[in-house]
């Protein structure tokens, strides 16, 4: 294989500084599927919040990309891969970082979670099919990977690879396995959540993820068997990482007005879909259509109709109000955290619905008001992800769980269930706190305990 990294572009990156584009990647990078990206904010509402919030999924993107440059080409050096080896791996590594968000659709996860989800499909679904049938994407993918020695079904395979044992890569790799890339870009310290915690902080503007020492990680990995190993003197930046994010979450992605701006925009997302205004079906199914969805476009249309919720969410007038808020103590942590795990915020709904029932008022539950917790991707809390540490001094391995790591030692702020309520609709908020209160200390929930 020629070298592949030879020719490239440079392009200022607000995070990295100069970041190179490769020339085999630009006709990719050009196409309309992935300059669609640039109109997919990162974090859908949250600049109603924070206004520098506007960074996209583009350049998220970008990022990425070359994080995990970084990451393949420290961790097979260390691990003894020939240098030929490296590049190959950098050059497919990189693009599927490049396309690992390409089917987001308007909105990124609000999105997912209100119109993906009921169909059983998700954005790395989507993403694959994008790969595979979107022409211009297609034919630019395979001209990139003619001389990696990897192909566009092995690429959209990973795409859409999002557990281990759906990794397409098996084969042989220095002192280890091919299996192990997969966590440089979907493992608990992945490239993916160390750009968006430094981007998302930039933007925002809260800078918990300012001086994230994300190179000693990279200086400190490498492939041992299937496992992608770290040594134990990069310990405490796996803290100060995965503190960072616990923050953010707090600060930014469970922000309580975000979280209901994007309840919000759920809600308009549903009656889009429920009255026809997309075909969200016929998107889905046609890559074309599905390219053409992007959060102006969907808000237009919106507006075009007259819809009260796109005149409400493009003048920043959100009705719903956090009301109350039920905080889990964590002292012990095993079973708050077997709550936080198990426990959705449907089910508080559905009993706080029983509850007003029985008292004879009638709210629509999900509508008039709901019940919001932090059981989300994005909260570290809740995550099970396997780390190896290896011992720098004895070269042991020692499988750890992220919950162990020193961080979750800390108090867990994250720990909140809350009530919203539409201010336009429920007059006399104290009754639906009451239910509220009533249900999160009754018997309805206390097999959660």
């Amino acid at each position: 294989m020629t070298n592949m990294l030879d020719n490239y572009k440079i392009v200022k990156d607000p995070i990295y500084g100069y970041v190179r584009i490769y020339e085999h990647e630009l006709p990719i990078i050009d196409t309309l599927a992935f300059q669609r990206l640039r109109r997919i904010k990162q974090l859908a509402v949250a600049d109603l919040v924070y206004p520098g919030a506007v960074h996209t999924r583009f350049s998220h993107s970008l990022g990425v990309a070359y994080l995990t440059q970084v990451f393949v080409e420290e961790a097979l050096r260390r691990s003894e891969v020939p240098k030929s080896d490296i590049e190959q791996y950098v050059v497919f590594m990189r693009l599927l970082a490049l396309l690992h968000d390409i089917g987001h659709g308007p909105y990124s996860h609000i999105f997912e979670d209100f119109v993906l989800v009921k169909r059983s499909t998700s954005h790395e679904v989507l993403g694959a099919k994008i790969a595979r049938e979107s022409q211009e994407l297609a034919e630019a993918l395979e001209n990139a990977l003619a001389e990696s020695g990897f192909d566009l079904k092995t690429l959209a395979s990973a795409l859409e690879g999002v557990t281990i044992d759906r990794w397409p890569l098996k084969g042989g790799l220095g002192r280890g396995s091919e299996e192990a890339l997969f966590y440089i870009l979907r493992g608990a310290f992945s490239t993916d959540i160390i750009d968006y915690l430094l981007r998302d902080s930039y933007y925002t503007g809260v800078g918990y993820g300012k001086g994230i020492d994300w190179m000693r990680i990279a200086h400190c990995i490498s492939v041992e068997g299937r496992k992608l190993v770290i040594e134990s003197k990069a310990a405490e930046v796996l803290d100060q990482l995965i503190i960072a994010r616990l923050w953010m979450f707090s600060t930014v992605y469970y922000h309580k007005t975000v979280r209901a701006a994007t309840r919000y925009v759920g809600n308009l997302l549903q009656r889009i879909d429920s009255e026809k205004i997309i075909d969200f079906d016929s998107a889905i199914s046609d890559v074309s259509k599905y390219l053409a969805l992007d959060d102006s476009y969907v808000l237009i249309k919106a507006l075009e109709r007259g819809f009260e919720e796109a005149t409400n969410i493009a003048s920043r007038r959100i009705p719903y109000k956090a009301i109350a808020e039920h905080r889990i103590s964590m002292p012990n942590v095993a079973k708050p955290l077997e709550v936080l795990l198990t426990m959705s915020g449907t089910i508080i709904e559905d009993s706080i619905w029983e509850s007003l029932k029985r008292r004879g008022i009638e709210l629509e539950k999900g509508r008039d008001f709901f019940v919001d917790t932090p059981r989300l991707p994005l909260n570290p809390m809740l995550g099970d992800d396997t780390i190896y540490v290896q011992d720098a001094a004895t070269g042991e391995i020692v499988r750890k769980s992220v919950l162990e790591l020193t961080w979750f030692h800390i108090p867990k702020t994250v720990a909140v269930i809350r009530l919203y309520a539409d201010r336009t609709k429920v007059r006399e908020p104290k009754v639906l706190i009451d239910a509220f209160r009533e249900v999160l200390k009754g018997s309805e929930l206390r097999s959660f305990y």
